[in-house]
């Protein structure tokens, strides 16, 4: 399986306090915690049964299917993590003349709760349903003519003498009649195909005029056997999962989405679909840090930081392993301080 090699760019922005008092200098910030990020592409397949299938083995001598079918399946899956502000672990910091350092420390978990984007919008639903179509596959003519006996009476001096008359009648062909007919086509289809490849006909043919004959008589096989074998569509569709680790520091299983053949994929609390797992399994977590903690002072300001968790991140669909990877997860780790020493 191809491993994906992730990168993770952490990016602060410090905000002075406009709404704060701007001679302290004030900065508001947060640790950073991990969501696991799934890109999930699957392929919707949907068959469309022939209307005659259920007459494919009594005059073609082979099986069909005779009823319609739609499944979908995962093609792919791509697993990122992505850092974002924990607003359960807020600080603020009034660090006069020590921005600069602040700044600095972006790189070992700070993360602004100021100038968030909104997620962009994710567009997941399926297309209408689409619906069989054997419009054009060489149908058959679904009327007949047929002659029938008809009786009137017609008067003499004495009485009424009933007088048969012979009619001709339109009338609906049976759906196993039609079958018959298209079944008489594409044997003799296969028998003139035949007849060309071995040069056992009246015309002569040759070159280009020799191929054209047979992808001719190829395309009108292929299309009424389409009557009795049906067909298949396929379309792909993709959408985004997000996963939030906890962040007790054990291995968690998480469902992280369903499919539905119904509904195509859907959230993990979706009562429908067959879910896939995701599970979290921290490699080790961070041990605390040695020495005494930083006490505030006029020149140090102790700073909150979070040092992440490395954990194995694998997705499975019940029974096999889909993809594994390795992943910082902050929320799984230790918070740590950092001094700041004010100007």
């Amino acid at each position: 399986m191809k491993k994906l090699f992730v990168y993770t760019i952490l990016t602060v922005t410090a905000v002075c306090a406009g709404a704060f008092r701007a001679e302290a200098q004030e900065v508001a910030y947060s640790l950073p915690k991990t969501v696991v990020k799934l890109d999930v592409t699957a392929e919707r397949e949907v068959f469309f049964a022939g209307p005659y299938a259920k007459y494919a083995k009594k005059y073609l001598g082979i099986d069909a299917r005779e009823s319609d079918r739609t499944q979908v399946k995962v093609l792919s899956v791509a697993i990122a993590p992505v850092v974002e502000a924990d607003l359960a672990a807020r600080y603020k910091l009034a660090a006069a003349g020590a921005l600069d350092k602040v700044l600095a420390l972006s790189a070992q978990g700070l993360v602004s709760m100021g100038g968030e984007e909104p997620l962009a919008p994710v567009e997941w639903r399926f297309k209408a349903v689409p619906q069989a179509d054997f419009t054009g596959m060489a149908l058959t003519s679904g009327i007949d003519t047929e002659t029938k006996t008809l009786y009137k009476n017609v008067t003499t001096d004495t009485s009424f003498t009933r007088v048969a008359v012979s009619q001709d009648v339109v009338v609906e062909k049976s759906l196993e009649k039609r079958a018959a007919e298209a079944a008489d086509i594409i044997l003799s289809a296969r028998e003139e195909r035949f007849k060309i490849t071995i040069g056992d006909t009246d015309a002569t043919y040759s070159g280009e005029a020799l191929g054209a004959a047979i992808a001719e008589l190829t395309r009108i096989e292929k299309e009424y056997l389409t009557m009795f074998i049906g067909y298949t569509q396929k379309e792909t569709f993709s959408r985004t999962f997000d996963v939030v680790p906890e962040k007790a520091g054990e291995t968690r299983m998480y469902v992280a989405f369903r499919v539905s053949d119904e509904e195509g994929l859907t959230d993990a609390d979706s009562f429908s679909g067959r879910p896939y797992y995701l599970e979290v399994a921290p490699e080790s977590v961070p041990a605390a840090a040695l020495g005494e903690p930083v006490k505030a002072s006029s020149k140090l300001v102790p700073v909150n930081y979070r040092i992440p968790a490395i954990c194995k991140v694998s997705l499975t669909d019940g029974k096999d392993q889909l993809i594994s990877t390795r992943v910082p997860v902050y929320q799984m780790g230790v918070v740590a301080e950092m001094p700041v020493k004010l100007k």
